[in-house]
């Protein structure tokens, strides 16, 4: 679903050291398997969640880091921002329905169809965006910590997918022990550490603070990005996708960071509001 609300990266980006070779392969790997579809909406006027949402932003160091790190951050923050929205409003859900925990462990699961192979969900919206910016990124500009917080959550994920499938209610068998819950979220939690230190060292790199971090169970309040809008960007994905989404990726990226919105908005004012909080 997260797939539906951002998008494919247009361009093949280049390690940020030239000569490289092994990262400038990687990093072709890692575009080749990127494919995002569009951004979402138009919803309500009134789901405007901040009255200054269009103001000019804090575009700190980003006209000093390599243009390859420049791009591949304004192509796949809006994404990033959405799969930690996801990872509190919808994946923390999920635990607390062990009825819904075979949806946790669909995240790893890929298919082969035939000749055509498929990724997982977790791959697409998660680890190919992120790999790819560890990898535009130097080792000494964030890039290794970047790559450390990489391996980090993807041992999280997949833990905690093998969990949710060993657990997961289905007809008359019985549910979860309440060890099986605490491991859960042990996990879960594991993995929004590993996730905001991916965050923490973007924002570090880039002298910018638009990537919010997920509070710790408990304290969902701290939380500063309305739910709501998440849910009607989800909603709404299709109408931005017929309107040539496709083509926008660094049209919300460019939102996020400097807050003006070139020409006509193809998407309307709930996927504005969503991709402007926090300006």
């Amino acid at each position: 679903m997260l797939l539906a609300v951002v998008l494919c990266a247009s361009a093949s980006l280049q390690p940020a050291t030239a000569g490289v070779q092994t990262r400038r392969a990687l990093l072709g790997n890692a575009m080749a398997a990127a494919s995002f579809a569009a951004a979402p909406a138009f919803a309500l006027e009134q789901l405007m969640v901040d009255p200054n949402s269009l103001k000019k932003a804090d575009i700190g160091l980003l006209d000093e880091i390599p243009p390859k790190a420049k791009q591949a951050y304004l192509q796949y923050l809006p994404q990033l921002q959405l799969d930690a929205d996801f990872y509190l409003f919808e994946l923390k859900d999920w635990l607390n329905n062990p009825g819904r925990w075979d949806r946790i462990g669909e995240l790893t699961a890929s298919s082969d169809i035939g000749s055509a192979a498929s990724v997982s969900r977790l791959e697409r919206e998660f680890v190919t965006p992120m790999k790819i910016l560890a990898l535009a990124f130097p080792p000494d500009l964030g890039g290794e910590d970047m790559q450390s917080a990489l391996d980090k959550f993807q041992q999280s994920m997949f833990q905690l997918s093998r969990q949710a499938r060993r657990g997961a209610t289905t007809g008359n068998v019985a549910g979860p022990s309440a060890k099986d819950v605490a491991e859960v979220y042990t996990t879960w939690e594991a993995g929004r550490q590993a996730l905001n230190s991916f965050f923490f060292a973007l924002n570090e790199s880039t002298g910018t603070q638009r990537l919010v971090t997920i509070p710790a169970a408990g304290d969902e309040k701290a939380y500063p990005r309305s739910k709501l809008l998440y849910t009607q960007l989800l909603k709404d994905a299709a109408i931005c996708r017929n309107r040539g989404g496709e083509a926008l990726a660094g049209f919300w990226g460019g939102l996020m960071v400097y807050g003006t919105v070139p020409g006509v908005n193809p998407c309307g004012n709930t996927a504005l509001a969503y991709y402007s909080q926090g300006l």
